[in-house]
C-alpha cells in the first residue's frame, strides 16, 4: 500500500464514528463513507480501464465514489454536468473512459457503462489495493486557449508530499474542524478541501445547489460553523454587499486564498469579519498540485499595484526565473508537486516544460517580482499585457488605479479591437455608483493617455465560471468585444 492510500486509510479508521462530509444539513460518518466507497468498489472491481469519470452530483456518494476509486488504486476524471456535451466528449475520448459513476440520471449516457453510486451490496469494508504512488490520482482537463481541453495528472506521489507540505507551513487538522468545499472537482482547489480534513479526520462541509454559494458560505460563517476556508478571492465581491457589521464570526480560525489575484482591497474589507482567522494568499496552477506558495496577511501587507504577495515556496517545491540572477520575469515551477506532463499531448508538453541542469521546470505564464526578502508577487499573466499604439499596457496597473477610486466595487481591464483590427482598452466595474468621467479623470492622473480605457461599463456583477472566479472570456462575449 503506497504511502498516501496508507495515511488517508489509516485516517478514515481512526475517526470511524467522526463527522466526514456535511450537505445540506445531512451528515455522514467516516464509517458510513467508508461503506458506501465499498460498495462503489464491488461494482469497479469488473472494470478493466484505469481512468473512472465521476459524473458531479454534488452528494456524499461523489465524494464515496473518490474514495472508491483510489481505493481500488485507480484514477478519477470528473465530468460536469454543465460542462458541454463536446467537451464532456472530448474529456472522455482523451482520457479513454469506459465507465462512469453517477448517484444522479445522466442525460447523455456517453455511450459509456454507467455505475449506479448509490446501490448497495451489504459488502463490508476491506483494505485498499496496493497500488503505486507513482499512478495517478486524478486527471483534471482544463479548457486552454486553444478550447480544447488539455489533461493535467496528477499523482498519489504528488498529493502525498503536497499534504506534508501543507501540514508542515499551516499545522494539521483536527476532528473539530470543519472545513468549507466550495469547488466543484473540476476546479483542483476542490481536493485540498476534501482531502486535508480526511487526513486529519475532520469534517468536510459542501456545498448544494438550492441557493448560490455566496449565500451558503456567508450563512455557515455567521453560524460560526466552519473553521478552516479555502475561498477565491471573487467571492468575497459577492459577499461583501449582505455583510452586516454587527455580525462577527468568531470559528474561522484559517482562510487560504488563491486562484486568482487578492486584493489589498478585498481583505481590508473582509478581516473585521473573521477577527480570528490567520489569512494567507496562496499560489499555484494546477500543474504543480493545487497550490504551493504562501503569504500570511498580517497589519503590513505586502503588494504591488494592490494585489498581494503570493510569497515564498512551500517545502517540496521551488520558485525561479529563467534568468537566475534576475528578481522578475516569466515565474517557473519545479519540485515534488509538479506534474511531469499533459496528458498524451507530447506538443503542449515540449511547449510548456524545461529541462534545465537535469531539473524539469513548469513554465506558469505568469509576470512575477520577487523582493529583497525573496517573496514573490505575482503581476499579471503574460497574455494580459496590452499594445496600444506600440506601447505596452499592463492591465494590472489600471485596475489597480481603479480600485483606489472606486467606493463599493472593483474593476477589471481587458481589450478588444475596432473595426480597423486595433485593440482599444475596457474597463468593467460592478461599482454601479461611480460617474464615469470621475473614474477616467482619476486614471489621467495615474496613467500615461494611452493607458486610459476607451470605455467604462458598468455592471451589477461580473459573470463567475464553475470554478468560482470570474470568467473574463464570458464577460468579453456578453458585450461583444
Amino acid at each position: 500500500m503506497n504511502s498516501f492510500i496508507k495515511n488517508l486509510h489509516q485516517s478514515f479508521s481512526q475517526n470511524s464514528d467522526q463527522i466526514c462530509i456535511s450537505i445540506d444539513g445531512e451528515n455522514f460518518k467516516y464509517s458510513e463513507v467508508l461503506y458506501f466507497s465499498e460498495q462503489i468498489r464491488h461494482q469497479l472491481q469488473a472494470v478493466n480501464s484505469q481512468n473512472i469519470g465521476i459524473y458531479l452530483s454534488d452528494d456524499v456518494f461523489m465524494y464515496a465514489s473518490i474514495l472508491a476509486v483510489w481505493h481500488e488504486g485507480k484514477t478519477y476524471v470528473p465530468l460536469h454536468p454543465e460542462f458541454p456535451l463536446s467537451k464532456n466528449l472530448s474529456v472522455i475520448q482523451q482520457a479513454k473512459i469506459e465507465t462512469v459513476l453517477t448517484s444522479i440520471e445522466i442525460k447523455d449516457d456517453f455511450g459509456l457503462k454507467l455505475i449506479d453510486s448509490r446501490k448497495d451490496f451489504n459488502k463490508i469494508p476491506t483494505p485498499p489495493k496496493d497500488s503505486a504512488l507513482e499512478n495517478n490520482a486524478y486527471i483534471l482537463f482544463t479548457s486552454g486557449s486553444t478550447g480544447n481541453p488539455k489533461g493535467v495528472p496528477i499523482t498519489f506521489s504528488n498529493l502525498y508530499y503536497f499534504s506534508e507540505s501543507f501540514h508542515e507551513i499551516f499545522g494539521k487538522l483536527s476532528p473539530e474542524d470543519s472545513v468549507l468545499q466550495m469547488f466543484e472537482l473540476t476546479f483542483d482547489l476542490s481536493v485540498m478541501s476534501y482531502l486535508i480534513p480526511w487526513l486529519n479526520g475532520a469534517k468536510v462541509v459542501g456545498l448544494h445547489k438550492k441557493e448560490t454559494k455566496s449565500l451558503q458560505i456567508l450563512d455557515l460563517l455567521e453560524a460560526d460553523e466552519i473553521t478552516v476556508a479555502l475561498m477565491v478571492p471573487s467571492i468575497l465581491n459577492l459577499i461583501f454587499p449582505y455583510l452586516d457589521d454587527s455580525i462577527k464570526n468568531s470559528s474561522l480560525r484559517l482562510n487560504l486564498f488563491c486562484g486568482e489575484a487578492l486584493l489589498v482591497k478585498q481583505i481590508e474589507n473582509w478581516r473585521g469579519f473573521i477577527p480570528n482567522a490567520k489569512i494567507y494568499n496562496v499560489y499555484g496552477p494546477t500543474e504543480n498540485t493545487i497550490f504551493c506558495t504562501f503569504y500570511e496577511i498580517n497589519e503590513n501587507i505586502k503588494e504591488k499595484n494592490g494585489i498581494i504577495s503570493i510569497g515564498k515556496s512551500l517545502p517540496n517545491s521551488t520558485m525561479s526565473f529563467i534568468d537566475e540572477n534576475s528578481d522578475e520575469g516569466e515565474l517557473l515551477l519545479s519540485g515534488q508537486l509538479l506534474t511531469k506532463f499533459y496528458w498524451e499531448n507530447e506538443s503542449k508538453t515540449k511547449e510548456t516544460f524545461l529541462e534545465i541542469d537535469g531539473n524539469r521546470f513548469y513554465k506558469t505564464g505568469d509576470y512575477c517580482l520577487k523582493d529583497t526578502d525573496g517573496d514573490f508577487f505575482y503581476t499579471n499573466r503574460i497574455d494580459f499585457q496590452a499594445k496600444i499604439n506600440g506601447f505596452r499596457v499592463e492591465l494590472s496597473e489600471i485596475e489597480f488605479f481603479a480600485n483606489q477610486k472606486l467606493k463599493q466595487g472593483i474593476s477589471l481591464a481587458t481589450t478588444s479591437k475596432d473595426s480597423n483590427g486595433n485593440d482599444f482598452l475596457v474597463l468593467f466595474t460592478n461599482d454601479l455608483e461611480i460617474k464615469e468621467q470621475e473614474l477616467l479623470d482619476y486614471l489621467l492622473q495615474n496613467l500615461a493617455g494611452y493607458s486610459i480605457p476607451s470605455k467604462v461599463i458598468k455592471i451589477a456583477e461580473f459573470p463567475h465560471n464553475t470554478s468560482g472566479k470570474i470568467d473574463r472570456p464570458q464577460l468579453k462575449k456578453n458585450y461583444n468585444l
